[in-house]
């Protein structure tokens, strides 16, 4: 199977070296690994550069920043500006990598072995560790029923069915209800364990990603219970409360703003089924 991934990268200079080195000591290759630099200001495009003169599969691109990135949004048009530029026009599995992880070794492979096995698993990936006390830990954000955003890899034929990834903030939710929806499996493999160099809300902040995952939710057609539900399950997170409170109101402004929905009514029941159906195995299970 033909393996197409895309970075994308914005100041990446610290976290990118580490990546290309464990990408080009896989046991199997992609055949074109597309890193976007993102207006970086930094020493990223460099970086990128060099591996280009040392490694033909990988290729470079520069996108020049307009306005201020956004979660999301930002990533994903960067995301589509590379694979609507790649060199290797087929494939059969599409990997959206992003530049702050290192793989282990059998990454590639042991992706490649899933989608193998079963015809009908559509997304797959491992899951995402964090450095805490010298050791590094499976990351507090992850949920074996949901593959990170940072290393998903997608079977073209589901790619294709589920229309591609939203340029939104939610994509990676969204992308996910929508396979299983036409009859996709999601599988995550917890034994693959891919080291995270910095904590998933870094970047943007917790408080910002709080209020963001509110407006989110709301845009996916969660409902009320299912929001308070996500509320309560961070009052036992630090910073606690605040967490809650900010996404309530994140969900709420949405609500009263009359956002934009980005699933229609038909997928927004079909995740809350999923979401309820969740709950009522955790608790009664």
């Amino acid at each position: 199977m033909k393996i197409i991934i895309v970075t994308p990268a914005c100041n990446e200079e610290i976290h990118l070296p580490d990546l290309i080195s464990s990408m080009v000591n896989q046991s199997i290759l992609p055949v074109e690994w597309i890193i976007v630099d993102d207006g970086s200001i930094d020493n990223t495009s460099n970086i990128i550069k060099q591996s280009v003169i040392k490694y033909s599969w990988i290729t470079y691109l520069r996108k020049e920043k307009i306005g201020a990135r956004s979660p999301g949004k930002s990533v994903m048009e960067t995301f589509y500006f590379g694979f609507e530029r790649r060199h290797n026009l087929e494939y059969y599995i599409i990997i959206k990598l992003d530049a702050d992880l290192v793989l282990p070794y059998n990454y590639m492979e042991s992706i490649l072995e899933k989608f193998y096995s079963n015809k009908k698993i559509g997304i797959c990936g491992g899951v995402c560790t964090i450095k805490q006390n010298n050791q590094y830990v499976v990351e507090k954000e992850t949920n074996l029923d949901h593959v990170r955003g940072a290393i998903k890899a997608y079977r073209k034929q589901c790619f294709i069915e589920i229309g591609g990834l939203l340029k939104v903030m939610g994509w990676d939710t969204v992308d996910e209800h929508t396979a299983r929806f036409l009859g996709w499996h999601v599988i995550v493999l917890p034994e693959l364990k891919v080291q995270h160099q910095r904590s998933t809300h870094q970047e943007y902040g917790l408080f910002k990603a709080a209020y963001r995952n509110g407006r989110m939710l709301y845009t996916i057609r969660m409902d009320v219970f299912l929001l308070l539900g996500n509320c309560i399950k961070k009052l036992v997170k630090k910073p606690y409360l605040i967490v809650s409170i900010l996404m309530l109101v994140g969900y709420l402004g949405a609500f009263f703003l009359k956002e934009k929905k980005i699933v229609n009514k038909e997928l927004g029941r079909f995740i809350r089924k999923y979401r309820y159906n969740k709950i009522f195995l955790y608790f009664f299970n």
